[in-house]
């Protein structure tokens, strides 16, 4: 996304970790009515491009705020020994089948509900808890060096 830039420089500023629990705050916060405001917006009988642009825009804002500063905190997160396969594993795992699983999941909601509501439960619970989660066990990477063994086990144990 084009925002992937301006976050991951912010996350170099003022620290990864409120950038990527924004993110997902905002997500949790505001899917519901910026998909039901989509779903206004963008019907087929009545389209209003620029505002069905604009809520598109904000909803791929936060993927910019959780990737932009993720490719530094993982890189942050694990020692130069293990990273690659520290990262990439998980990593791949996860957007895989966490994100693969969203379109299948959301539709096969909406279409045994009709709600979006129902739909939409999915894709708001999961970065809440992540969220809840990342409080309290993700630590701050920002001013570690990724070259210094311990740093990282250091930022770990604060977290």
């Amino acid at each position: 996304t084009p925002t992937l830039i301006f976050w991951g420089w912010l996350s170099d500023k003022i620290g990864r970790k409120p950038i990527i629990l924004g993110g997902m705050a905002l997500a949790s916060l505001t899917y519901y009515p910026l998909y039901s405001a989509l779903g206004t917006y963008a019907d087929p009988k009545n389209v209003n491009y620029a505002m069905s642009i604009l809520i598109v825009a904000i909803l791929v804002n936060y993927v910019g705020m959780t990737y932009g500063p993720i490719g530094a905190f993982l890189a942050e997160f694990f020692p130069s020994r293990i990273r690659y396969t520290s990262v990439s594993v998980p990593y791949h795992i996860g957007n895989g089948w966490g994100g693969g699983l969203v379109p299948i999941v959301t539709t096969s909601m909406f279409l045994s509900t009709g709600s979006v509501g129902y739909a939409l439960i999915y894709p708001i619970v999961v970065p809440a808890v992540m969220f809840l989660i990342a409080i309290f066990v993700m630590p701050e990477t920002r001013k570690h060096s990724i070259w210094e063994e311990g740093a990282i086990e250091a930022a770990r144990s604060r977290a």
